[in-house]
């Protein structure tokens, strides 16, 4: 059976292959990507000397949230294991940016098509001891011909979404033969993990979410300064709008003028998922009637927006998990359009009451958990996006517990790095004696 679902999906890789490529030329020429690690696309990685002494782990992280996972783990795995060499693949050119900013990684690499002679080439260039896959993304021929090699392959911080689960369960057999490769699956919580058992996998556990262990927020000496760095200078309060995709600023917008009637100084941060569609986010935001400033024309320009008032479009990957220390109030975006959300932990964190749309599937267990302790607070329709802000802006006592309910349940759901790390040392280990024996 596990030969026919190879040789099927092979031969529609095959068949399918010169529209993927197109596509994927397409899709970068629209969003402004760029075309220089195609090489790398096709598997030309380069080539790593064998990494006998502590071995070598390859990460893939296929994007910017998935990269911050990686930046997490990546120091924890380092202090047990001190000699192992750690790779990073991502797919996006923001993930690959984000990835090299962490330290103790020796290479960062486009993942390469999931063509049998592109991922048979990377992995003999980068002669890796054990793979693991953050969050989702599994790509056939990539566990298969790893694990034909003898590498150990997991998922940490596993995430399945019920809208997923029902996607994979349409071609079950394809996934129960590459799930059925894995040596385990660190799973985000129980109900991602029983979704992955169901599915075929074994060796699943509930190892808590990674993204909780994000460094630890520190309260800045001169709060005034961090307001000034983003445009926000005098304005009060402000409402800091996190990963919005297309179809909220708009809302965003009709929300912001109606609070502004009764907050004269009222700051907004509207950061977009995708910096590609900044224009469209612009434009959206005009329609809505308000008018941004983009936030490279003001970042040298601190004395702008001192009267408050200031809608700041931020056009800089890397600036959110900072920005939200600024906010009074935080949106999450992708919620309340049928995306799945986008993560509220980098908000809670600072101790700000949250805010975000009935459409949180990708961190149902996050976003339910801070809703359960109060500390933050869902609405169903785009219309109710006003009234949903206006008693933590102007309750200063509601807006405190809330805030604090929030910091607490980040705080108390921290630890699942270290698990996690200890899961991927151990199978290190193991991975070096078997070959060794």
């Amino acid at each position: 059976m596990e030969a026919f679902v190879y040789i099927i999906y092979n031969s529609a890789i095959f068949l399918l292959s010169p529209l993927l490529v197109l596509y994927f030329f397409s899709r970068s020429w629209q969003r402004g990507r760029s075309l220089v690690g195609m090489a790398e696309r096709l598997g030309r990685v380069r080539h790593l000397p064998p990494a006998k002494a502590g071995g070598r782990l390859w990460l893939h992280a296929v994007s910017v949230g998935e990269v911050g996972v990686a930046a997490i783990l990546v120091p924890e795995i380092l202090k047990r294991c001190p000699h192992l060499r750690i790779v990073i693949s991502t797919v996006t050119d923001t993930g690959r940016e984000e990835a090299m900013k962490i330290d103790g990684v020796e290479y960062v690499f486009y993942l390469p098509f999931d063509f049998p002679f592109s991922v048979r080439s990377a992995l003999e260039r980068i002669c890796p001891t054990a793979m693991a896959i953050v969050e989702t993304e599994l790509w056939p021929n990539l566990v298969w011909h790893a694990a034909r090699r003898g590498l150990p392959v997991c998922i940490v911080n596993g995430r399945l979404s019920e809208n997923s689960f029902r996607g994979y369960l349409r071609v079950r057999p394809l996934f129960f033969s590459v799930l059925g490769k894995l040596v385990g699956v660190a799973a985000r919580g129980e109900a991602d993990a029983i979704r992955y058992r169901a599915l075929g996998a074994s060796g699943v556990f509930a190892a808590g979410n990674v993204k909780f262990d994000v460094p630890a927020a520190h309260v800045v000496d001169d709060p005034e300064h961090l307001k000034e760095k983003f445009g926000l200078g005098g304005a009060d309060p402000i409402i800091v709008a996190g990963s919005t995709h297309p179809g909220e600023e708009e809302a965003l917008a009709r929300a912001i003028c109606t609070l502004r009637e009764r907050f004269g100084r009222l700051g907004v941060l509207v950061a977009p998922r995708h910096l590609p569609r900044l224009a469209d986010a612009e434009e959206a935001l005009r329609r809505g009637g308000v008018d941004p400033v983009r936030w490279s024309e003001l970042k040298d320009k601190t004395a702008v927006g001192q009267e408050g008032g200031q809608v700041v479009l931020l056009d800089t990957m890397g600036q959110l998990g900072e920005a939200y220390e600024c906010a009074t109030v935080a949106f999450i975006g992708g919620s309340i359009v049928p995306h799945g959300g986008q993560n509220p932990i980098e908000a809670a964190r600072w101790g700000v009451p949250v805010i975000f749309g009935r459409h949180m599937q990708n961190f149902s267990e996050v976003a339910g958990g801070l809703i359960e302790v109060g500390g933050a607070f869902r609405v169903e329709r785009p219309e109710d996006l006003a009234e949903a802000f206006l008693p933590l802006l102007s309750d200063t006592s509601a807006r405190t517990a809330a805030g604090a309910s929030a910091w607490k349940s980040v705080m108390a759901n921290r630890g699942a790095a270290g698990r996690v790390a200890d899961y991927l040392v151990e199978m290190l280990k193991t991975s070096r004696n078997d070959q060794n024996a």
